[in-house]
């Protein structure tokens, strides 16, 4: 979020930022505001967090000394041209929801390369000749794959759609279906799950071997092996998504009028 804050301030906009009273950090061109009523209100543009909102009516604002609640936000915001958020559920002529499907494939490559990364760290050998099992085939899924076979892995990937296996295959991948997922996951030298739904019963589990990387990138595995990795953009590589999100944020201010 600082990241692309800073992308506004150096283009000439006045950038107000709150909720960040423990950020700790001194930021060039940036204004930091503790006060909500004192920020909110002076914005024509308001943008929230990814994703806006953990849940529970609450403000996704982990620098915030106190929780901020979104009815409170929402209300400060009522003379905003434009109000901003990630996975924001309204749509309408001032809601708009930057994480949009350029963002998603931008934000699903950084992903993979850190999952990667991470998979590196944990094995034993070189990433370079190791079996990779990818587990779906979805954005990060397909980014996993190819990142890996440039890398020089084997690569099996797991996918439900026979349409999905045949472009696994002209991909160069061997495609499975998950119904082969306990005999691949005995053969793999990393996992990466990117699938949200429960595919990894306890029995799969077990049936990977000690010392083999578990990389879950939905959150849907349960176990004691799992190496859980979920919001890798912002973690591995703050900047690079700092920059996709102020690119998604150029996208719809060029399509309102703001720049």
């Amino acid at each position: 979020m600082v990241t692309a804050a800073k992308c506004f301030a150096e283009e000439g906009f006045t950038v107000l930022m709150t909720g960040f009273d423990k950020y700790g950090k001194g930021e060039t061109g940036l204004q930091f505001v503790h006060q909500l009523q004192q920020a909110i209100p002076k914005g024509d543009a308001v943008i929230l967090p990814l994703p806006y909102t953990p849940g529970g009516g609450i403000l996704n604002a982990p620098y915030s000394e106190k929780q901020i609640l979104l009815e409170t936000v929402f209300r400060l915001a009522d003379r905003a041209k434009v109000i901003c958020g990630g996975m924001l559920p309204m749509e309408d002529e001032r809601y708009f929801d930057y994480y949009d499907e350029p963002m998603m494939l931008r934000n699903a490559d950084v992903t993979a390369e850190a999952a990667l990364l991470m998979a590196g760290e944990k094995m034993e050998g070189c990433l370079g000749g190791a079996s990779l099992l990818v587990v779906g085939y979805g954005r990060i899924g397909k980014r996993l794959a190819a990142k890996a076979r440039a890398l020089g892995c084997n690569v099996t990937v797991a996918a439900r759609k026979e349409s999905d296996h045949a472009l696994i295959r002209i991909c160069g991948h061997h495609a499975i279906g998950f119904d082969k997922l306990e005999e691949a996951v005995s053969k793999a030298g990393a996992v990466c799950n990117t699938v949200p739904a429960e595919v990894f019963s306890e029995r799969i589990l077990q049936k990977i071997p000690e010392g083999v990387p578990l990389i879950d990138l939905a959150g849907s595995i349960v176990g004691e092996k799992v190496i859980r990795a979920s919001g890798l953009p912002g973690k591995y590589a703050p900047e690079t998504a700092g920059l996709i999100l102020a690119e998604s944020l150029k996208r719809i201010f060029k399509r309102e009028g703001l720049l």
